[in-house]
């Protein structure tokens, strides 16, 4: 009867790491791990820096702001100030009211007496007045009538359709003439200035 070993040794396999790579693989970490600990700590050192600059420059603007505080003085109203601001809005007004009335005398000026006249003629009553005389001055603003009416009555009216018309609106005659001639007739003198001049022809 022929005996069967069937137990065999085996040999054991050589296709694990080598001590080498294992080395390397250590050193490189090794490495990695330096330069990171150095990249850290020059970040840190920057923070460490900026921080640093940071608390010097608060230090120096809060010595500024203790300068302008030490410097500041509370403004003090002046009692006269309201006084003095009520008179320059008083001559503010003044002067614009002035404005206005040469702005409306450079109106007449630039306009010419074509209003004036025209509103003399809209207005006219159709019989029983005339007028013989008209003299304008001063762009417009003196004014004088002269004029004959057959009625007493008809004059008052003149004036009130004439008060109606733009170009009259607010004009006021500072002397008013009226006296009776030979031929029964109603002589009458409206000028916007009074005295002797006023009736000047």
């Amino acid at each position: 009867m022929q005996n069967i070993n069937l137990y065999q040794r085996e040999g054991r396999r050589g296709g694990g790491p080598q001590a080498g790579h294992l080395l390397s693989g250590c050193l490189l970490i090794a490495v990695l791990l330096v330069v990171h600990g150095a990249w850290q700590g020059w970040q840190l050192h920057a923070a460490r820096e900026a921080a640093s600059l940071a608390e010097q420059q608060a230090a120096q603007a809060q010595a500024r702001l203790d300068v302008v505080k030490a410097d500041y003085r509370e403004p003090v109203l002046d009692a006269r100030l309201p006084t003095q601001l009520a008179e320059q809005e008083a001559e503010n007004r003044e002067l614009q009211r002035l404005a206005d009335h040469l702005q409306a005398l450079d109106a007449q000026r630039s306009s010419g007496f074509s209003p004036l006249l025209q509103a003399l003629a809209d207005r006219h009553p159709p019989r029983g007045l005339w007028l013989t005389h008209i003299r304008l001055q001063a762009g417009g603003s003196e004014l004088a009538l002269h004029g004959l009416s057959q009625d007493q009555e008809l004059l008052p009216l003149y004036l009130q359709s004439l008060g109606q018309s733009s170009a009259f609106s607010g004009r006021e005659f500072a002397r008013f003439d009226l006296q009776r001639d030979e031929q029964d007739l109603l002589r009458f003198l409206l000028s916007s200035r009074a005295g002797k001049e006023g009736g000047d022809e």
